[in-house]
């Protein structure tokens, strides 16, 4: 945590000549300052302040003037999503990891945000890569941002399943700030610069889980399991060469790497499975997996 703050406060502070630009007009929240904010109040047990501070956050995207970093914007959803996990509130923390894997999927979760919020994301994180990808194409006039990274207008690019951040801004014209979805298996295109602002994209607020989003969260725990299980039995049966019993480790280790195994590859069919055959709730067919 204290390295996070120290990485942001750098960003923050080493930029003199914009800390002397004259504040904007606006009550839109610095994303920088709010993460620090929000660190600050989880490691003073503050939780109540830490989750209105990540909640103003998520909804500020909306107005924001510049573009986002990537890291800036990771952290916000790593943060909310271990406020909630602190919280109990199990269901807001699942949306935040889910958002927060599909904008940054390489990510992994700072271990001093607690055990239980690691393992979350993590599993959140693994259904993200196991999920096949979508691709996604901008045309206009614009310069484009998706989840803090600029990408160029045109070409199509792949891009991981679940919910994105994406910004825009057109010669002349105000930023524009969109929450977009994109599905495994899907190409879709986008319009952005002038005549564009009536995309309105999804909510800024979260998601609601669905049975195909419960789907891939069993997946990717099943998945989490089997790897974990899969190298259980590895360094078992590295242990042959220096125990008294080889029969009896060996069975243990076959037993470990024949259940992982199972147990991804159970983890795996959902992940594939899921999303295809369940829809809003209810057996049905859906091309692609979306958070």
């Amino acid at each position: 945590m204290t390295r996070l703050l120290f990485g942001l406060f750098a960003l923050i502070f080493c930029q003199p000549t914009l800390a002397q630009e004259p504040a904007p007009s606006t009550d839109c929240t610095k994303l920088m300052m709010a993460v620090a904010q929000i660190s600050a109040a989880l490691d003073q047990a503050q939780l109540d302040e830490a989750s209105t501070l990540a909640t103003q956050a998520r909804k500020d995207l909306s107005c924001q003037e510049k573009p986002v970093s990537n890291l800036v914007l990771t952290s916000i959803f790593h943060l909310s999503g271990a406020v909630h996990m602190f919280l109990g509130e199990e269901k807001a923390a699942w949306e935040a990891f889910g958002f927060s894997a599909s904008i940054a999927p390489m990510a992994t979760l700072n271990p001093v945000l607690g055990a239980q919020a690691q393992e979350t994301h993590e599993i959140l994180r693994q259904s993200v890569l196991a999920a096949p990808q979508g691709q996604i194409q901008f045309s206009g006039e614009a310069k484009v941002w998706l989840d803090g990274k600029e990408v160029a207008v045109g070409p199509t690019m792949d891009m991981p399943a679940g919910q994105h951040f994406l910004q825009w801004q057109g010669p002349g014209q105000p930023m524009q700030n969109r929450v977009i979805r994109v599905e495994s298996g899907e190409a879709r295109a986008i319009p952005v610069g002038a005549g564009a602002e009536s995309f309105q994209g999804d909510s800024f607020g979260g998601v609601n889980l669905e049975a195909k989003h419960w789907a891939m969260i069993g997946g990717g725990a099943a998945v989490v399991t089997g790897g974990i299980l899969l190298a259980l039995g590895l360094k078992t049966k590295g242990e042959l060469a220096t125990t008294n019993d080889p029969e009896a480790v060996a069975q243990k280790a076959n037993t470990l790497l024949v259940a992982g195994g199972a147990t991804a590859g159970l983890g795996i069919g959902a992940l594939i499975a899921g999303p295809v055959f369940l829809e809003g709730g209810s057996p049905g067919f859906q091309v692609g997996f979306v958070w």
